[in-house]
């Protein structure tokens, strides 16, 4: 029994990892492409870092790594 619960507990533990973690990148997924959008409406670099909370450094770095469509 005791093996039965510890393996149940490391099984519940695994499972909530994970939902957050696919929580999270869906946040990153729409951050992305929230900054794609933006950035072919003509928007700035800084006014992008602005409205999606990130920093100048990370929204250019993103756009750097992007590859033409």
């Amino acid at each position: 029994p005791e093996g039965v619960n510890a393996m149940c507990e490391i099984m519940r533990e695994f499972e909530r990892k994970f939902k957050n973690e696919g929580r999270r990148e869906g946040r990153v997924e729409e951050r992305e492409t929230i900054m794609r959008n933006l950035r072919e409406e003509g928007m700035s670099y800084e006014k992008i870092a602005r409205i999606t909370n990130q920093s100048l450094s990370k929204v250019k770095s993103f756009f750097k790594t992007q590859q033409p469509a």
